[in-house]
């Protein structure tokens, strides 16, 4: 899995997406996720409602992590 953190990393991650099966957007903003829902169509995304400092993802369940930094202690407990 790939988590993409905002909704500027996603849309700057377009050509990163290949690879992965699922991919999870999170964004702290309702109304920028919308925006993204009509211009990304792509079946494999999921979108969330979330930012850091507290992600809402399982302990060690994603593969990938881009618009954040692998030594935040939230993006290493997700990470596999």
């Amino acid at each position: 899995m790939l988590a993409v953190l905002g909704a500027d990393a996603a849309r700057a991650a377009l050509g990163s997406f290949d690879g992965f099966d699922e991919i999870v957007i999170l964004e702290p903003s309702v109304d920028e996720l919308e925006r993204l829902l009509h211009e990304l169509s792509d079946p494999r995304l999921d979108y969330l409602l979330g930012e850091l400092p507290v992600l809402p993802l399982p302990d060690a369940s994603v593969d990938s992590v881009l618009g954040g930094d692998g030594t935040d202690p939230e993006v290493a407990r997700v990470l596999r």
